[in-house]
């Protein structure tokens, strides 16, 4: 679905009974990438937002899921289970050159875009819990951002790329916290 910013006008895109899920904007607001089921595993699709031009542009056995856009629209980061373990994967806009930035053995999930493009966050169990990692938007210089011994996960970028918000159980319940993007 897509509505206005107060709630109003509200219309459906995607009318299947498979789930449809994990919208993200094209940042030129033209195409809206999206998680679903309908071939019976978890898939990238993009569309028109208008519902219009469905196209699967993963279109493999293994989970595919979580889309991110780079801010210049030109690559999707998201998550994939294709390598046995799920892995922070890009690929440019149209579907072509899919490749693991990540490859590491232990799970890596949530790819969050940095507004300038040249970072990502990410989730990840490296340090026996779930903790926040940012990496070069190539995969190289991966480093803990949060070294906590609680959950931290599903990291997302400020506008001005300063900080980085993310959900945690530090305190017993899952909580919104805000850190400087270095992990201050």
């Amino acid at each position: 679905y897509v509505m206005n910013a107060d709630g109003s006008d509200q219309s459906r895109l995607t009318n299947n009974p498979a789930s449809d899920f994990w919208p993200d904007w094209s940042p030129d607001g033209s195409k809206i990438a999206f998680t679903s089921d309908r071939e019976g595993n978890l898939e990238i699709y993009v569309m028109n937002v208008d519902g219009t031009d469905l196209a699967n542009l993963t279109n493999n056995p293994d989970l595919d899921w979580q889309p991110d856009w780079s801010p210049d629209g030109s690559k999707i980061a998201f998550t994939s289970e294709r390598d046995g373990n799920l892995e922070i994967y890009v690929m440019d806009r149209t579907g072509q050159n899919q490749r693991n930035i990540t490859n590491h053995p232990f799970t890596d999930t949530n790819p969050s875009w940095s507004p300038a493009g040249r970072k990502i966050c990410f989730s990840s169990y490296r340090d026996d819990s779930e903790e926040i990692y940012v990496m070069d938007s190539n995969g190289k210089n991966q480093h803990n951002i949060t070294n906590q011994p609680s959950a931290d996960s599903n990291p997302s970028w400020s506008p001005d790329g300063s900080r980085i918000a993310f959900q945690s159980n530090r305190d017993g319940n899952l909580e919104i916290y805000v850190m400087d993007s270095n992990g201050n």
